[in-house]
């Protein structure tokens, strides 16, 4: 029988990158996880409705307006860049769902803790979704989204360094993002109900011995 930590990486892994996203309307299956839309590569559903991943792959630089355009299409109000490299600044790009504001944070402390606050901030207003992104969609990106699921979704250290290492070779599985994943300690002034984390945290089955 697959553990607690075998059926996280089931939900937050496969399904994930196989299943259509809930956030998105019928029209826009190019958005499905896993695809690249404008650039936009290894789209990933972190906590449906609330928070969503992936990477810019145009160099080592932020999304471009039509990335933007097309985030905003598809019903996100947030993008945040991990890294500051070639921002030029925070923007707003319309579109026929409304408005998408463009922000940079780091993918540490401050920074991540700024992700996290956005965050619960979506979740209390019932606001539109957030997108972040690195260069690749993996390392900076996938650490945030680990630490947001030990915050959010009460997962282990274990299984959120198991998470962040899905689609990552070994040879790059940095020790500092596995200590900084590993050291996160956790807000309790951003606490979510238990029907909250019903409702946004990823399902899997409940932890269940193996058989000898």
């Amino acid at each position: 029988m697959l553990s607690r930590l075998g059926w996280l990486l089931l939900a937050l892994g496969l399904t994930s990158l196989m299943a259509p996203s809930r956030l998105l309307a019928q029209e826009n299956k190019i958005m499905e996880p896993g695809t690249t839309y404008h650039g936009i590569r290894d789209y990933r559903e972190v906590m449906p409705g609330v928070l969503y991943r992936g990477g810019a792959n145009n160099g080592r630089g932020p999304l471009r307006k039509e990335q933007l355009e097309a985030l905003c299409e598809a019903g996100f109000g947030t993008a945040v860049y991990l890294y500051r490299t070639g921002f030029a600044g925070p923007s707003t790009v319309q579109c026929s769902k409304g408005s998408l504001r463009y922000t940079t944070e780091g993918w540490e402390g401050k920074g991540r803790a700024a992700v996290d606050q956005q965050i619960y901030d979506i979740i209390q207003t019932k606001d539109k979704p957030i997108f972040i992104h690195c260069w690749n969609g993996i390392h900076a990106t996938g650490a945030v989204a680990a630490t947001a699921l030990m915050q959010f979704c009460n997962i282990s250290p274990q299984e959120a360094v198991a998470y962040w290492k899905v689609g990552i070779a070994p040879r790059v599985q940095y020790p500092s993002v596995i200590r900084s994943i590993e050291s996160f300690q956790r807000n309790p002034e951003l606490q979510l109900t238990p029907e909250q984390q019903k409702q946004f945290c990823p399902q899997f089955q409940p932890a269940m011995q193996s058989r000898r």
